[in-house]
């Protein structure tokens, strides 16, 4: 009884011992895609994130030990299992193609992924990559190559025993390298953030109104070509249109901060900081505090963390909600899935934006709010407006012309659609929102404000420094009591005006009575990044109007955070 004991025993440390690099292997791997990538993730965009690194790390590390479990056991089947048929050297070779595959990904995830395309929403062409496409190829066959090599040159077991060391540092240098990230980003701490609900949204006052209707992406240009049908004959009475004005920012990031705050950033701080900072002492809000407005911010987009210094009607901390793990998963998988595979199945991530928010649901009573199109359209349209007396601020951003292209000018969602009817059926929300407000009776002691965070970049047709078409946006407004027909402006308007505007309306000045100092010749200023590269920025100036590219001058400035 007692041999029989050791001789199990034997067995069993000699079978772990043979399954050790298979182990190492699929922990590298597994700990590689599901923790180290997400936690980076998360800690390299926690300022866009509406949640903290507490509510994820539970469910992250349970993805990975799942995954781990699962990719062990395979694998200590498949040793069992040619162990019994007397071939373990096959389980060896299947060790040695399951790193390859782990080290190609590797190097694909960590080396190759800079030239990656921006995920924002903007439709990816995947047949523009061919030549990444021939590097990942070269890659995954050298790796191979070098194995076949090291499997005939070499024992089978000095081949597993150096993958089983590789896979080891590999997870070292990853793991230090996720401890520099969380550090550096400071994605340790706790955070408060702002998550937007929909308390309040189909709601004004009997008294004042002041309303900024923003509608994202949405160019002056093609909002004008759209409005000149006759389908949108007087739908916009009384409004002043702007064709000739530059927003300060090309990207809704910075874009958005600054319409509510009248403060700029330019890389002086952390951004989450500047937001908070800005938002907190934003000048539009001072104003409207002080005259006794009630305030209601609608948004997906906003980072707004730690505590207000307002009072945010429908704001609600991110803390009251709670993860939908399945969405979750599916978020992180398809970046993942779209980070580390090759180039030639990146398209099968099925990944034009990513969206981690949607993966936080709050309670029916904090339902959080929808900025798409077609959900604002049906709520304008099915629910009336319900008046109380106090007098009111909203900010309304909604979706409008910002891609995927996937809205028909009815507001139907469908496949491979244009900006210009994507455009159409912007117009065709506004004038709901309008029409809304007309049928409560609170349209004339309304202030309204129509306006894009930036233009539209178009993919083709465009001049050489086409970039900075997105300084074009759409700009509509209406002040207290404003009445007349539909009138254009050829004033030279730029966003760095707003904050004057605002106090203007709010004291009653009609849209002739505002922007006192546009007028040519007028220098305007404007800054550039790139996105997702919010670190660098530039600033350009002109002489011309909104629409004359080849008047943009780089002025040499930097802003480097």
């Amino acid at each position: 009884m007692l041999k029989t004991s050791e001789t199990t025993a034997k067995n069993q440390t000699s079978a772990v011992k043979e399954l050790l690099p298979a182990w190492s292997v699929a922990f590298a791997f597994c700990f590689m895609l599901f923790l180290y990538e997400p936690l980076v993730m998360y800690a390299t965009n926690k300022d866009d994130l509406r949640f903290d690194l507490g509510t994820i790390f539970a469910p992250l590390l349970g993805i990975f030990l799942i995954f781990f479990a699962s990719l062990a056991a395979v694998l200590s089947g498949l040793f069992f299992l040619f162990r019994a048929l007397r071939k373990p050297a096959v389980f060896k070779i299947i060790t040695a193609i399951v790193f390859v595959i782990f080290a190609a990904t590797y190097v694909q995830g960590n080396f190759l992924a800079g030239n990656l395309p921006a995920l924002d929403g903007a439709a990816i062409d995947w047949s523009s990559y061919t030549k990444d496409n021939i590097i990942t190829l070269a890659v995954w066959v050298v790796l191979l190559a070098l194995m076949i090599l090291a499997l005939v040159k070499c024992e089978l077991d000095s081949v597993m025993k150096f993958a089983a060391l590789l896979s080891a540092a590999i997870f070292v240098m990853l793991s230090v390298s996720l401890v520099s990230v969380l550090a550096r980003n400071d994605a340790l701490h706790g955070k408060g953030a702002f998550i937007s609900t929909a308390a309040g949204l189909n709601g004004a006052s009997t008294d004042k109104n002041f309303f900024i209707f923003m509608v994202d992406s949405q160019s002056a240009a093609e909002f004008s070509e759209v409005i000149s049908d006759e389908e949108f004959n007087n739908a916009f009475n009384d409004f002043t249109f702007y064709p000739d004005t530059l927003s300060t920012f090309a990207y809704t990031r910075d874009s958005l901060p600054y319409i509510i705050s009248g403060h700029m950033n330019l890389n002086e701080q952390d951004f989450g900081d500047y937001t908070k900072n800005a938002l907190n002492s934003s000048l539009l809000f001072e104003e409207l505090d002080e005259r006794g407005y009630e305030l209601y911010l609608y948004s997906n987009e906003l980072s707004w963390y730690g505590s207000r210094g307002f009072d945010i009607k429908n704001a609600v901390d991110f803390k009251k909600g709670s993860l939908r793990f399945g969405e979750f998963f599916k978020q992180e998988a398809r970046y993942v899935s779209f980070k580390y595979l090759p180039y030639i199945f990146k398209k099968y991530s099925d990944i034009e934006a990513l969206d981690l928010n949607r993966a936080i649901k709050m309670s029916e009573t904090d339902e959080m709010y929808d900025w798409r199109n077609d959900a604002l359209y049906d709520g304008f349209n099915n629910s009336a407006i319900e008046t109380s007396g106090a007098a009111q601020f909203r900010l309304i951003h909604a979706e409008g012309a910002h891609v995927p292209l996937d809205m028909d000018e009815n507001l139907n969602r469908i496949e491979n659609g244009t900006y210009i009817q994507k455009t159409a059926a912007t117009a065709k929300l506004i004038r709901a929102f309008i029409e809304s407000l007309k049928q409560a009776g609170v349209y004339d002691n309304s202030a309204i404000i129509i306006l894009s965070d930036h233009g539209y970049q178009p993919a083709s047709g465009a001049p050489e420094n086409y970039i900075l078409s997105r300084f074009n946006p759409l700009l509509m407004i209406k002040g207290f009591g404003e009445r007349h027909d539909f009138a254009v402006s050829d004033k030279p308007v730029s966003y760095l005006d707003l904050p004057d505007a605002y106090v203007d309306l709010l004291n009653g000045k009609q849209t002739a009575e505002l922007f006192p100092d546009a007028e040519y010749p007028r220098t305007r200023t404007v800054i550039w990044y790139e996105i997702y590269k919010e670190e660098h920025k530039e600033e350009y100036r002109t002489d011309g109007k909104a629409t004359e590219w080849d008047k943009f001058v780089n002025t040499g400035k930097i802003y480097d955070l």
